[in-house]
């Protein structure tokens, strides 16, 4: 079974800016006296791909080099790989949460950009990081948007590799039939496009499949292929799954220490690339060897050490299987208590839909627990479960769908062969009968896939109404507190209107009044007209209209400030009446200026946003557009 963790820089791998024929070394040497630009920040993504699986330490190193550098010259495709390899950074230390932040952002930056390819690498990082977290219908979901992009680009190494990782996803679940469907469909694409590199993922995969039907001859053949090609390329990744591929093999039949090992291999390869997931793997897998051979304490330490392990990854799929592993290991310890909590610790974590093997294995450990505890209902109930999880996964017909699917490809692939070598030779008997058994298979597994793919989409449709609709109450929600809101800012304004207007003609009649030689009159009227000035220039009814303007337009004022010169109390004002498109007089009684004040407050405030003469000041804040932040 294949893990994802590195799709992102298998794909990569496959993308013309990766390693060239040349020589990583002499690169490091040329890049001080290399220009900056897109070519020098491509330069440090080459060599981070090469040292990944090596030397992750030095990796992160040249990725910060060409992310910094992307930066500085604002190349945004330099910067979308540099999201797209932190994200692959973090996927190889299993740190899944940082990996979709990552991947999120680059998504985002794509969203803009006519860059197909790099978005179909995104949509397959995303299949492959669901799928080791074990949400695996998102996997799916995911990957078969990246199958579909690439197809549309017409790249056929993405579309087999595509098909790979759907294989991978079936595979957990049980699906045998489709994941050896989606494996063989992956080598003929390989093999036409002579893609040596990827051929040995999916040389491996189809192995693991045959051997899993006890066809151990071919199955140990592909995947020796597979290891010879991973050595000579130095993936040390793939090369490490290749050897616990093997392992599982010799468990399969009872050879318990080339089993162990091979596994070793493996956890010394994981060990040397900080591969968290691939130790979990490899522990887990030697601790159902030592089971097997009735070292029971050494498998118990040897499970909790993968348990912390997948912890750390939080894969609800592997956490199961190695707490279903801790539940056999205390049965045939005879501490039934923490047999119990093991098993109910793995059922809680596996939806059935999902992955039916791990539940399986499940219910017969329950099974065998409840009776041996002489809990017969219990017993009973498991069983029953067991037995029915057994019968939808090892039926016969699945069996013989995967090897109608290895006689269609060994079909073709001898069709191929037949037409280069004899043009003009007929078919024989023997032959049209193979292919008409192939075609009948192919219609059969068409009606299969066309049912499943009607049943999903259907299914996306019906999710896909019931968020719109959620989305268009929202919608209206917002449109109606945006009303609210500006109806409260028009009755501000009007308040201040009146107020000030009535204020200014009570000064005006004070001030004619301050004429009369009465004394007493005289001062008495003096008190009143700067009691009604201090209420004039008052600034508690000013911050509460720009309080309620800035819930109608957030981030207005800081905006303008950002981009300008920084604006005074008075020039705020003036920006926000104008913003509201009142007329010049509604201005001057809002500020208690005249007319003559109002004209060179706007030509102060035009000045300080930088605009000359043929500019309207007040088009220009009505259609003012804050601009987007970029991080």
């Amino acid at each position: 079974m294949t893990s994802p963790i590195r799709l992102l820089c298998v794909l990569i791998s496959l993308a013309p800016c990766l390693l060239f024929s040349q020589n990583i070394d002499s690169l490091i040497r040329q890049l001080p006296k290399m220009e900056e630009n897109h070519d020098k920040v491509v330069s440090y993504y080459q060599i981070y791909g090469h040292f990944l699986y090596t030397a992750p330490d030095s990796a992160e190193y040249y990725l910060e080099k060409g992310e910094t550098l992307s930066f500085k010259i604002d190349d945004r495709q330099g910067i979308v790989l540099a999201y797209d390899k932190r994200a692959g950074l973090a996927m190889n230390r299993s740190n899944y949460d940082l990996a979709f932040v990552y991947l999120r952002k680059a998504d985002s930056l794509l969203q803009q950009m006519d860059w197909p390819r790099e978005q179909a690498i995104i949509y397959g990082n995303f299949a492959g990081c669901y799928k080791d977290i074990g949400q695996l219908d998102s996997a799916l979901a995911w990957n078969e948007k990246f199958i579909q992009l690439a197809a549309s680009i017409d790249n056929q190494g993405f579309v087999a590799y595509g098909k790979t990782i759907a294989g991978d996803i079936y595979q957990i679940k049980g699906q045998q039939a489709l994941a050896g469907r989606n494996y063989l469909e992956a080598v003929r694409v390989y093999e036409q496009v002579q893609d040596t590199v990827r051929l040995a993922d999916a040389l491996r995969a189809l192995g693991v499949s045959q051997i899993y039907y006890g066809s151990y001859t071919d199955g140990y053949e592909n995947l020796d292929k597979a290891i010879a090609i991973y050595k000579k390329s130095e993936d040390y990744y793939y090369l490490s799954q290749a050897y616990r591929d093997v392992a599982g093999g010799y468990f399969f039949q009872e050879k318990y220490p080339e089993a162990t090992d091979y596994n070793n291999q493996s956890l010394a390869l994981c060990t040397q690339i900080e591969d968290i997931y691939g130790e979990a793997q490899s522990l887990k897998s030697l601790a159902k060897i030592q089971v097997k051979q009735k070292q029971l304490d050494t498998a118990l330490q040897t499970s909790l050490k993968a348990l912390e392990l997948y912890e750390a990854i939080d894969n609800p799929i592997e956490l199961a299987g190695v707490q279903r592993q801790l539940g056999e290991i205390y049965f045939l310890q005879k501490r039934y208590d923490l047999s119990l909590n093991a098993y109910q610790t793995a059922e809680s974590k596996i939806d059935i839909s999902e992955v039916p093997p791990v539940l399986h294995d499940i219910y017969k450990g329950l099974y065998q627990l409840y009776d041996a505890t002489g809990e017969a209902p219990k017993a009973l109930e498991a069983f029953e479960k067991y037995t029915v999880l057994s019968d939808s996964i090892y039926s016969v017909e699945k069996a013989a769908q995967l090897e109608e699917l290895q006689l269609i490809y060994n079909v073709e692939k001898k069709d191929q062969e037949i037409k280069i070598l004899t043009q003009d030779l007929t078919l024989s008997s023997l032959r049209r009968q193979l292919l008409s058994l192939a075609l009948i298979g192919l219609a059969i597994i068409a009606g299969l896939i066309f049912y499943g793919q009607y049943t999903r989409r259907k299914k996306e449709k019906a999710i896909a109404f019931e968020r719109s609709q959620r989305q268009k109450a929202e919608l209206e929600k917002e449109q109606i507190e945006k009303a609210q809101i500006e109806r409260e800012l028009t009755a501000q304004v009007l308040q201040l209107c009146r107020k000030n207007e009535l204020l200014l003609n009570v000064k005006e009649e004070v001030e004619s009044l301050s004429k009369s030689k009465e004394v007493n009159q005289e001062q008495a009227v003096r008190r009143l007209s700067r009691t009604i000035s201090r209420n004039l220039e008052s600034d508690q009814d000013w911050q509460q209209f720009l309080s309620t303007f800035e819930r109608v337009h957030p981030d207005f004022l800081n905006q303008l400030n950002q981009e300008n010169q920084k604006l005074s109390p008075a020039e705020q004002r003036l920006a926000c009446l104008l913003r509201m498109n009142l007329s010049s007089k509604e201005i001057a009684t809002m500020l208690s200026i005249s007319d003559e004040g109002v004209k060179k407050a706007r030509y102060r405030l035009r000045k300080k946003l930088g605009l000359n003469s043929e500019v309207n000041l007040q088009k220009h804040l009505l259609h003012y557009r804050q601009k987007e932040l970029v991080y």
